[in-house]
Protein backbone atom coordinates (compact mmCIF):
# COMPACT_ATOMS: atom_id res chain seq x y z
CA UNK A 1 0.00 0.00 0.00
CA UNK A 2 1.05 3.06 -0.54
CA UNK A 3 2.41 5.02 2.72
CA UNK A 4 0.03 6.93 4.44
CA UNK A 5 0.26 10.20 4.16
CA UNK A 6 1.73 12.52 6.75
CA UNK A 7 0.90 16.38 7.18
CA UNK A 8 -0.18 17.75 4.05
CA UNK A 9 1.04 21.35 3.42
CA UNK A 10 -2.35 22.97 2.14
CA UNK A 11 -2.67 27.07 0.83
CA UNK A 12 -5.80 28.61 2.12
CA UNK A 13 -9.00 28.27 1.86
CA UNK A 14 -8.75 24.88 2.25
CA UNK A 15 -9.63 22.90 5.46
CA UNK A 16 -8.62 19.05 5.56
CA UNK A 17 -10.99 16.43 6.81
CA UNK A 18 -9.87 12.47 6.89
CA UNK A 19 -12.55 10.62 5.34
CA UNK A 20 -14.36 8.30 7.65
CA UNK A 21 -16.71 7.28 5.20
CA UNK A 22 -15.88 5.24 1.90
CA UNK A 23 -16.98 7.67 -0.75
CA UNK A 24 -15.25 10.73 -0.46
CA UNK A 25 -17.54 12.38 -3.01
CA UNK A 26 -20.28 11.43 -0.94
CA UNK A 27 -18.94 12.84 2.10
CA UNK A 28 -17.81 15.49 0.67
CA UNK A 29 -21.19 16.56 -0.83
CA UNK A 30 -22.51 16.03 2.42
CA UNK A 31 -20.32 18.77 4.18
CA UNK A 32 -20.67 20.74 1.50
CA UNK A 33 -23.96 23.26 2.70
CA UNK A 34 -21.85 23.34 5.83
CA UNK A 35 -18.30 23.79 5.88
CA UNK A 36 -18.45 25.47 2.20
CA UNK A 37 -15.68 26.05 -0.26
CA UNK A 38 -12.27 24.73 0.25
CA UNK A 39 -13.42 21.73 2.16
CA UNK A 40 -11.15 18.61 1.01
CA UNK A 41 -11.83 15.39 2.18
CA UNK A 42 -8.92 12.91 1.96
CA UNK A 43 -9.25 9.06 2.32
CA UNK A 44 -6.14 6.10 2.12
CA UNK A 45 -8.04 2.95 2.00
CA UNK A 46 -5.94 -0.60 0.87
CA UNK A 47 -4.49 0.41 -2.55
CA UNK A 48 -6.69 3.41 -2.79
CA UNK A 49 -5.74 7.73 -2.33
CA UNK A 50 -9.34 9.48 -2.91
CA UNK A 51 -9.48 12.67 -2.37
CA UNK A 52 -12.69 15.53 -3.20
CA UNK A 53 -13.04 19.20 -2.99
CA UNK A 54 -15.93 21.26 -2.22
CA UNK A 55 -16.79 24.69 -4.52
CA UNK A 56 -18.70 27.31 -4.54
CA UNK A 57 -18.78 28.88 -7.74
CA UNK A 58 -20.85 32.19 -9.01
CA UNK A 59 -21.54 31.97 -12.49
CA UNK A 60 -24.55 29.45 -13.30
CA UNK A 61 -24.06 25.78 -13.94
CA UNK A 62 -23.61 26.03 -17.76
CA UNK A 63 -20.38 27.78 -17.17
CA UNK A 64 -19.37 26.54 -13.48
CA UNK A 65 -19.33 22.89 -14.37
CA UNK A 66 -15.85 23.67 -16.40
CA UNK A 67 -14.47 23.37 -13.25
CA UNK A 68 -14.22 19.64 -13.42
CA UNK A 69 -11.73 20.27 -16.71
CA UNK A 70 -9.91 22.88 -14.34
CA UNK A 71 -9.48 20.21 -11.77
CA UNK A 72 -8.31 16.88 -14.17
CA UNK A 73 -5.70 19.76 -15.70
CA UNK A 74 -4.88 20.43 -12.00
CA UNK A 75 -5.04 16.93 -11.33
CA UNK A 76 -2.67 15.77 -14.22
CA UNK A 77 -0.20 18.58 -13.33
CA UNK A 78 0.42 17.40 -10.34
CA UNK A 79 1.02 13.66 -11.30
CA UNK A 80 3.19 15.31 -13.91
CA UNK A 81 5.39 17.22 -11.24
CA UNK A 82 5.45 13.83 -8.68
CA UNK A 83 5.94 10.90 -11.28
CA UNK A 84 9.01 9.66 -13.57
CA UNK A 85 9.04 12.05 -16.77
CA UNK A 86 9.25 9.55 -19.08
CA UNK A 87 6.69 8.49 -19.59
CA UNK A 88 3.20 10.10 -20.43
CA UNK A 89 0.02 11.22 -18.35
CA UNK A 90 -3.14 11.40 -20.62
CA UNK A 91 -7.02 12.02 -20.22
CA UNK A 92 -9.60 10.02 -22.16
CA UNK A 93 -12.68 12.53 -22.32
CA UNK A 94 -13.62 13.70 -19.99
CA UNK A 95 -12.78 11.91 -16.88
CA UNK A 96 -10.16 8.84 -17.04
CA UNK A 97 -6.51 9.28 -16.26
CA UNK A 98 -3.81 6.80 -18.48
CA UNK A 99 0.00 6.53 -17.04
CA UNK A 100 2.02 5.38 -20.32
CA UNK A 101 -1.19 4.13 -21.47
CA UNK A 102 -2.41 2.12 -18.49
CA UNK A 103 -5.30 3.14 -16.11
CA UNK A 104 -4.56 4.66 -12.76
CA UNK A 105 -7.56 6.53 -12.14
CA UNK A 106 -9.42 8.89 -12.54
CA UNK A 107 -12.54 11.87 -11.25
CA UNK A 108 -15.95 12.73 -10.40
CA UNK A 109 -18.28 15.60 -9.96
CA UNK A 110 -21.59 16.14 -8.34
CA UNK A 111 -24.25 19.02 -8.19
CA UNK A 112 -26.87 20.54 -5.44
CA UNK A 113 -29.60 18.72 -6.52
CA UNK A 114 -31.96 20.37 -8.47
CA UNK A 115 -29.28 22.69 -10.00
CA UNK A 116 -30.81 24.07 -13.77
CA UNK A 117 -28.26 24.86 -16.48
CA UNK A 118 -28.90 28.96 -15.51
CA UNK A 119 -28.80 28.35 -11.59
CA UNK A 120 -25.96 28.90 -9.64
CA UNK A 121 -25.01 25.76 -7.70
CA UNK A 122 -24.88 26.17 -3.77
CA UNK A 123 -21.57 23.78 -3.93
CA UNK A 124 -20.14 21.21 -6.25
CA UNK A 125 -17.81 18.64 -5.47
CA UNK A 126 -14.55 17.61 -7.60
CA UNK A 127 -13.49 14.16 -6.41
CA UNK A 128 -10.47 11.97 -7.69
CA UNK A 129 -9.89 8.01 -7.50
CA UNK A 130 -6.09 6.68 -8.02
CA UNK A 131 -5.00 3.19 -7.61
CA UNK A 132 -2.11 3.70 -5.15
CA UNK A 133 -1.14 -0.05 -4.87
CA UNK A 134 -1.96 -3.11 -6.39
CA UNK A 135 -0.08 -5.40 -3.50
CA UNK A 136 -3.65 -7.19 -3.24
CA UNK A 137 -3.22 -8.73 -6.24
CA UNK A 138 -1.10 -12.32 -6.75
CA UNK A 139 -0.19 -11.77 -10.12
CA UNK A 140 -0.35 -7.78 -11.18
CA UNK A 141 0.69 -8.65 -14.78
CA UNK A 142 -2.36 -10.20 -15.75
CA UNK A 143 -4.09 -7.19 -15.39
CA UNK A 144 -2.41 -4.97 -18.16
CA UNK A 145 -4.94 -2.27 -18.29
CA UNK A 146 -4.17 -0.48 -15.21
CA UNK A 147 -1.23 0.46 -12.82
CA UNK A 148 -0.42 2.16 -9.87
CA UNK A 149 1.45 5.17 -7.94
CA UNK A 150 3.25 2.71 -6.12
CA UNK A 151 4.42 0.75 -9.10
CA UNK A 152 5.23 3.63 -11.13
CA UNK A 153 7.54 5.09 -8.27
CA UNK A 154 5.16 8.07 -7.97
CA UNK A 155 6.42 10.69 -4.74
CA UNK A 156 4.26 10.52 -1.62
CA UNK A 157 0.62 10.84 -1.69
CA UNK A 158 0.91 14.05 0.54
CA UNK A 159 2.73 15.47 -1.83
CA UNK A 160 0.33 14.70 -4.54
CA UNK A 161 -2.61 16.17 -3.14
CA UNK A 162 -0.42 19.46 -2.13
CA UNK A 163 0.55 20.21 -5.46
CA UNK A 164 -3.30 19.52 -7.05
CA UNK A 165 -4.78 21.42 -4.16
CA UNK A 166 -1.95 24.66 -5.14
CA UNK A 167 -2.75 24.08 -9.03
CA UNK A 168 -6.29 24.47 -8.43
CA UNK A 169 -6.05 27.83 -6.84
CA UNK A 170 -3.83 28.88 -9.64
CA UNK A 171 -5.86 27.79 -12.21
CA UNK A 172 -8.94 29.33 -10.56
CA UNK A 173 -6.69 32.86 -11.33
CA UNK A 174 -5.85 32.23 -14.67
CA UNK A 175 -9.62 31.04 -15.46
CA UNK A 176 -10.70 34.77 -13.66
CA UNK A 177 -7.73 36.99 -15.02
CA UNK A 178 -6.81 35.52 -18.08
CA UNK A 179 -10.08 33.45 -19.47
CA UNK A 180 -11.17 29.86 -19.49
CA UNK A 181 -9.21 28.90 -22.55
CA UNK A 182 -5.80 29.79 -20.20
CA UNK A 183 -7.06 26.41 -18.12
CA UNK A 184 -8.80 24.26 -20.64
CA UNK A 185 -5.88 24.70 -22.99
CA UNK A 186 -3.93 22.74 -20.29
CA UNK A 187 -6.44 19.91 -20.14
CA UNK A 188 -6.48 19.67 -23.74
CA UNK A 189 -3.22 18.90 -24.52
CA UNK A 190 -3.18 15.83 -22.62
CA UNK A 191 -6.34 14.26 -24.17
CA UNK A 192 -5.64 10.86 -25.60
CA UNK A 193 -5.14 9.54 -27.92
CA UNK A 194 -3.04 12.77 -29.29
CA UNK A 195 -4.56 14.20 -32.82
CA UNK A 196 -2.27 13.51 -35.82
CA UNK A 197 -3.83 16.33 -37.86
CA UNK A 198 -6.27 18.78 -36.79
CA UNK A 199 -6.84 20.52 -33.68
CA UNK A 200 -9.21 19.61 -30.50
CA UNK A 201 -11.06 22.72 -28.96
CA UNK A 202 -14.15 22.58 -26.30
CA UNK A 203 -17.34 24.47 -27.61
CA UNK A 204 -19.81 25.02 -24.46
CA UNK A 205 -19.90 21.75 -22.68
CA UNK A 206 -18.24 19.85 -25.51
CA UNK A 207 -15.52 18.60 -26.78
CA UNK A 208 -14.88 19.05 -30.55
CA UNK A 209 -12.05 17.51 -32.29
CA UNK A 210 -11.80 19.48 -36.13
CA UNK A 211 -9.76 17.04 -38.59
CA UNK A 212 -9.14 17.44 -42.31
CA UNK A 213 -12.04 14.60 -42.64
CA UNK A 214 -13.90 16.10 -40.78
CA UNK A 215 -15.57 17.58 -37.32
CA UNK A 216 -16.39 15.08 -34.28
CA UNK A 217 -18.42 16.30 -31.46
CA UNK A 218 -18.07 14.16 -28.55
CA UNK A 219 -21.65 14.20 -25.51
CA UNK A 220 -21.79 16.94 -23.16
CA UNK A 221 -19.68 17.16 -20.74
CA UNK A 222 -22.15 15.99 -17.92
CA UNK A 223 -23.33 13.36 -20.15
CA UNK A 224 -19.72 11.89 -20.71
CA UNK A 225 -18.67 11.76 -16.85
CA UNK A 226 -18.36 8.30 -16.00
CA UNK A 227 -18.99 7.07 -19.51
CA UNK A 228 -15.56 5.83 -19.84
CA UNK A 229 -16.56 2.85 -17.68
CA UNK A 230 -12.83 3.71 -15.72
CA UNK A 231 -14.65 2.63 -12.52
CA UNK A 232 -16.84 0.28 -10.44
CA UNK A 233 -18.71 0.23 -7.42
CA UNK A 234 -15.25 -0.18 -5.32
CA UNK A 235 -13.48 2.50 -7.52
CA UNK A 236 -10.75 2.03 -10.09
CA UNK A 237 -10.83 -1.03 -12.43
CA UNK A 238 -8.24 -3.07 -12.18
Amino acid sequence: MLEAAGAIALPPPYTLFRGAEDDVLAEAARRAPEDGAGTLVLREAPGILAFAVVLEPEAPLETAQMAFLLGMAALTDAMAAHCPPERPIRITWPDEIRYDKARIGGARFAVAPGTGPQDVPDWMVYAVELIADRDHLEEPGRFPGSTSLKEEVFDPAEEIVSTFASYMMLYFDRWAHEGLEAVTNRYLMRIDPPLLRGVRRIEGDRLVEITPSGNRRLPPLMEALGASGWRDAAGPKL
